[in-house]
């Protein structure tokens, strides 16, 4: 059994999985699974008011969890896979989902430039977390000794690690919410220029 079969059923079995993105480490969990969910935002001390972003493994699932518009498919066929995430009105009803949305009725999608990471999720088939491998609070990890460090007097431990190797230092995703209007909610690596300019392709889509 290779690293990424071994990170999948960990995954399947309900745990939490430490893997590399084009940003930092990330943690993943099934994102449909309502306990991992819990699980994950206990292991970080994550307020439930605190949204976590979801990683697709393809456009069938994107389709089924949020509300696709004209800018979210500009700048996905822009940006995407990149460090962009996108903040869309949620469709399904499912209760992990809910949970991981914080009460916005939106959610965060991001389809990381990174192998390991586009392997981990097609290979689940399900969608994963995509929230940084610290605790609340804590600084972004670029290596698995960084996370390892950061947990290792914690009482809740991640499961499984599948190491990429030390990434370089970036920015965390540009997080762009296409909800009602366009608004940039975070700047990282994507500039508002970009977008902007990407948008503006658009028709001339409303922007904040």
């Amino acid at each position: 059994m290779n690293r990424i079969e071994q990170a999948v059923k960990i995954l399947k079995a309900g745990g939490v999985v430490v893997y590399p993105t084009d940003t930092a480490y990330g943690l993943a969990v099934d994102a449909t699974s309502l306990s991992a969910v819990k699980k994950l935002y206990r292991l970080k001390g994550r307020n439930f008011r605190k949204p976590i972003h979801v990683i697709v493994p393809n456009t069938a699932w994107l389709k089924k969890i949020v509300k696709l518009n004209k800018p979210a498919l500009k700048l996905m066929n822009k940006f995407l896979p990149g460090p962009l995430t996108l903040v869309l009105p949620l469709k399904t009803k499912g209760e992990s989902f809910r949970i991981l949305s914080a009460g916005t009725k939106s959610l965060g999608i991001r389809m990381p430039n990174h192998s390991l990471c586009i392997q981990l999720v097609k290979k689940l088939g399900r969608p994963i977390t995509t929230t940084s491998a610290n605790l609340a609070g804590g600084p972004n990890c670029y290596s698995t000794t960084e996370v390892k460090k950061q947990f290792a007097k914690s009482k809740y431990q991640p499961d499984f690690y599948l190491d990429g190797a030390k990434l370089k230092k970036t920015k965390p995703s540009t997080v762009v919410s296409l909800v009602g209007h366009v608004r940039i909610l975070r700047l990282g690596p994507i500039s508002e220029t970009q977008i902007k300019n990407v948008l503006l392709l658009s028709q001339n889509q409303p922007r904040g």
